[in-house]
């Protein structure tokens, strides 16, 4: 069995260097559409819709009901166009800077993405059933993994998101328009 906390740490620090490849306005982006995925998860009209299957009594399948959407929008979020193609070009000076802010983008959007699905997986019940050989549970339990309890759709819930979707238009006009 994997350790977990180990395993996750390495997938942040794999996401950080897929967002240095990126650059950090395509990674702002795939951040921006995450958080606005999360915000489609909130809304009482898209729970009403995906309650159905939610309810599934397969773990597997409760887990991938909640995580397809979730992860189509994420997709579609990393195929995102270079955006303003020079006007956020890294020249020699700045090369550091711009690859030290695209890593921890990067990271922070892999951080989204696990503590997403791995939230999802706990509640469709996959890390204590028979999928629970995959990982070594950290001392407290899964419920208290940072990843978890830590979680995107924890933290990013109710009024946060609302003012942090406020935030996230008004830096898209500011700066990328």
């Amino acid at each position: 069995m994997i350790n977990a906390d180990v395993f996750f740490v390495f997938y942040l620090i794999v996401w950080g260097f897929i967002g240095t490849s990126r650059g950090w306005v395509r990674e702002v982006i795939v951040t921006f559409t995450v958080l606005f995925a999360l915000f489609i998860y909130s809304l009482p009209q898209f729970t009403n819709i995906m309650n159905p299957l939610w309810a599934n009594e397969d773990p597997v399948w409760r887990f991938f009901w909640r995580a397809a959407p979730f992860l189509l929008i994420v997709f579609f979020g990393y195929l995102s166009p270079i955006v303003a193609r020079g006007r956020f070009q890294a020249n020699g000076a700045n090369r550091f800077e711009y690859g030290l802010l695209s890593f921890l983008v990067g990271m922070f959007n892999g951080y989204l993405l696990f503590s997403s699905l791995a939230f999802w997986a706990l509640q469709a019940g996959l890390l204590d059933g028979q999928y629970a050989n995959l990982f070594t549970p950290p001392p407290g339990g899964w419920n208290e993994f940072f990843f978890i309890k830590s979680g995107a759709p924890v933290i990013f819930s109710g009024s946060l998101l609302v003012f942090v979707l406020i935030l996230i238009f008004l830096f898209v006009i500011v700066v990328l328009v």
